[in-house]
């Protein structure tokens, strides 16, 4: 049971700090994944003969969204458990 719980910490915090590190932009983190995104979609597109613009999906801003939601969610899996076993 407790390598249960230290594996789901493990990953809820993993989680938590790289969502963190995208929603604070840090090291442009969210700008590198916004470029990445727009070269695959160059790729992909251009592996399937398309020639016309792409349509983007996801800017660094959107990255950053996600980011934060990723953190919040992994953050919160972390400390809802252990506010609960506080409270009693």
């Amino acid at each position: 049971m407790f390598g249960i719980v230290l594996l789901l910490l493990t990953f809820f915090l993993t989680g938590g700090v790289c969502g963190l590190w995208v929603a604070l932009n840090v090291r442009d983190s969210a700008v590198r994944l916004e470029r990445w995104h727009l070269r695959n979609l160059d790729l992909r597109a251009q592996a399937a003969g398309h020639l016309g613009p792409h349509d983007r999906i996801l800017t660094a801003t959107g990255f950053r969204v996600v980011g934060g939601a990723t953190a919040l969610i992994g953050f919160g899996m972390i400390l809802a458990p252990l506010t609960a076993a506080l409270l009693g």
